[in-house]
């Protein structure tokens, strides 16, 4: 019994690590999934949501060119590497302008709104700047978990 209690405590102490705060006036938008996995965080306006980008990890780096290649295809518009080794990219699709990030470990996160306005561009630049913020301080960028409530 004492192992399950340590295990289950390792677990909420490990989603809690890296959890983020968002910009005020954001608020959770339950998914269906009772981990939070499919939640999303909307002002009203602007939306974040996350998921992981899965592919073979046969002779695999998170990040290269083919994921780069990859991921520009799936969302129709070109994805750049920064010099720290994050993928970002920007691009209209289908009505709704997108902002999206590929962190280290391969997780997604991206940013869309119908409108391409100073918000927009305000929270693009906050997304990519609190992931590097957290790295350096040794965490990791993760947003809020709902473990079914």
């Amino acid at each position: 019994m004492k192992y399950l209690f340590s295990f289950l405590l390792l677990i909420c102490v490990t989603t809690t690590y890296g959890q983020i705060s968002f910009p005020k006036g954001f608020k959770l938008i339950k998914g269906d999934n009772l981990m939070g996995e499919d939640d999303r965080y909307s002002n009203g306006k602007d939306v974040f949501q996350t998921h992981l980008f899965w592919r073979s990890y046969d002779n695999y780096t998170w990040n290269d060119d083919n994921v780069k290649l990859d991921i520009s295809k799936g969302y129709g518009f070109p994805m750049y590497r920064t010099t720290d080794s994050l993928l970002w990219g920007t691009g209209k699709t289908d009505e709704l302008y997108f902002y999206v990030v590929v962190d280290w470990n391969g997780e997604i996160f991206e940013l869309f709104s119908r409108e391409n306005d100073a918000d927009f561009a305000g929270y693009s630049k906050w997304l990519i700047t609190s992931m590097r913020e957290y790295r350096k301080k040794g965490k990791t960028f993760l947003f809020p978990r709902r473990i079914m409530k």
